[in-house]
This record gives C-alpha cells, sequence and structure tokens, in this order.
C-alpha cells in the first residue's frame, strides 16, 4: 500500500504580465511545498513555486516555466485527478515515462532533453 498523497490547497501569484503591474491569482494543490498544480482554462498545468515568507498558503512563480499535463478536464474532480497522476508516475521509472508518455504526447514537437549531461 502506497502512503497518502499529501496535497495543500493553496493560491499561487504568477506575473507580471504584459504591464508591469499586471499579476494573476490562481487556486491549486500544492506537492511538496515546491510545486503546484493549476486549472486554467480547461488545462491542468504544473508550475513550480516559492514560498511566500509570511503568508499561509500563497505561493509565488518559481524558477521555471509551466506545464500542462491534462487537457479538457472541466466538470472532474481536479484533486482525484491529480491523485491518479501522481500514483500512476510514482509506479513508473524514468525509462517507461520516456517511452510510454513523454514520447506519445500528441501536437508535441521535438525535444532535446541534453541526458549526456547525466555522466
Amino acid at each position: 500500500m502506497s502512503a497518502p498523497i499529501s496535497l495543500e490547497l493553496a493560491s499561487m501569484v504568477l506575473g507580471p504580465f504584459d504591464e508591469e503591474h499586471q499579476y494573476a491569482l490562481y487556486e491549486g494543490y500544492v506537492l511538496n511545498g515546491r510545486h503546484i498544480f493549476i486549472l486554467d482554462d480547461g488545462q491542468l498545468w504544473l508550475r513550480h513555486v516559492h514560498k511566500t515568507p509570511h503568508m499561509e498558503h500563497l505561493y509565488i512563480d518559481g524558477d521555471s516555466g509551466g506545464m500542462i499535463i491534462a487537457n479538457n478536464v472541466e466538470g472532474t474532480d481536479v484533486r482525484e485527478l491529480i491523485e491518479t497522476i501522481i500514483t500512476e508516475l510514482c509506479g513508473m521509472d524514468g525509462l517507461q515515462f520516456l517511452l510510454d508518455v513523454l514520447l506519445w504526447t500528441p501536437d508535441r514537437g521535438d525535444l532535446n532533453l541534453k541526458l549526456e549531461s547525466l555522466r
């Protein structure tokens, strides 16, 4: 039996956008205090975040871009979907993920993972 998945319901500030004062606030689920799953326009995103020092459950956008990990998820239980995705990914090794998921992602362009850095 696997350990229960601990997700924190929190908010994330994303921006600035076109104007230096333009930000957006998203609600989502934080995993391990470093990554947030947010729903935006029917797409489930995964982003890196930083905890704000003096406010509970508030994060700011992190040091990397976001990644869409699911499409057309309107009307579904988002937390349940996130837990299912995490459980499935935890059951895979890296090679299985590359071969079964990443290589077969629809509309994906060519990627250069630069795995020679693993040497």
